[in-house]
């Protein structure tokens, strides 16, 4: 182990060493640093002091580097670099070059959704940029709290806990979807045929009412539930294939059309948009690589058009 004290050591002299071993000369050193000649050969006097070693050795009429100083001008731009790195918040950001894993806790609405436009996104853009998906549970706050997640993307009721920051993405409408020959849906979806439907309820646990059976309920309202589902994917697939309808987000039943074939109507009664937010640890904050992915979900990019549009108009106006 060396016995150098670096607490002791004049750090003011680090940036006179690195000119001094790169330029070998006194001269050149000085005007690279800023300062005069003379205090450039007082600083090469106190680093000779410093560490014990002669560092530029005369050679007829220039200077050559010392063993010890050889050794040093190896090591000291690493050094440099990864004190710049340390001290400026970290290193720069390349997506293209750049190798990390993200995990992100959600529900199956943004696998659905999002996941094939987004991940077409990272193969052009950052192709050794890989998401891994996990479940969004009750212990998922704990994991983002502590680092071990990167990402929460949900609902405003879905998480809670102290050291993680949250913005809202974008707002998301609802929409009823039904299968294209429904036999009592015909151009336009009245509330008694709403009613008379029997539905198909995407619940999550631990959560109540939905807001839609708590709107009903106040306008004296009540509808017939046939299935609850924990995931957004199976609603339309039930859909598709019985007489069942579905109050979803827009996002799923524009998905859906795509791959199934089936028709949307606006709701016959006024529904809240849900807000979907955006949740990490403050450890987070300021790494490189994360805030270059929660700045690309932020612009709506690698997202499908409508999705993107609504982002981008939920930032203008935050």
């Amino acid at each position: 182990m060396s016995t150098f004290d670096v607490r002791a050591f004049n750090l003011n002299l680090v940036s006179a060493l690195d000119a001094l071993l790169r330029h070998r000369a006194v001269g050149a050193a000085a005007r690279e640093v800023g300062v005069s000649q003379s205090a450039m050969s007082h600083s090469l006097a106190k680093l000779r002091e410093h560490l014990g070693d002669p560092l530029l050795v005369p050679q007829g009429r220039r200077f050559e580097l010392s063993a010890r100083a050889q050794a040093i001008a190896a090591d000291l731009p690493e050094l440099l670099d990864r004190l710049g790195t340390t001290l400026g918040g970290g290193a720069s950001f390349d997506p293209w070059t750049a190798e990390l894993t993200l995990r992100i806790a959600t529900v199956d609405y943004f696998e659905f959704t999002v996941l094939p436009t987004l991940m077409a996104y990272l193969r052009e853009h950052a192709p050794g940029v890989r998401l891994s998906i996990e479940r969004l549970t009750p212990d998922s706050a704990a994991l983002l709290q502590s680092g071990r997640l990167d990402v929460i993307l949900g609902g405003t009721m879905l998480v809670r806990g102290a050291g993680l920051e949250c913005t809202e993405l974008f707002q998301e409408p609802f929409t009823v979807i039904a299968r294209k020959d429904h036999p009592t849906i015909r151009r336009r979806l009245t509330l008694d045929a709403y009613l008379a439907a029997t539905h198909v309820v995407v619940r999550f646990e631990g959560r109540g009412a939905p807001v839609v059976d708590r709107i009903l309920e106040r306008a004296g309202h009540q509808r017939t539930v046939g299935l609850y589902v924990p995931h957004f994917v199976t609603a339309p697939l039930v859909v598709s294939q019985s007489d069942m309808i579905c109050t979803i987000a827009s996002g799923v039943a524009q998905r859906a059309r795509s791959l199934v074939g089936l028709r949307m109507f606006a709701p016959p009664v006024e529904l809240p948009q849900a807000s979907i937010r955006m949740w990490w640890p403050r450890v987070h904050e300021h790494d490189p690589g994360r805030t270059w992915f929660r700045r690309l979900l932020l612009t709506g990019k690698g997202m499908p058009a409508e999705l993107g549009r609504r982002i981008r108009s939920a930032q203008a106006k935050s």
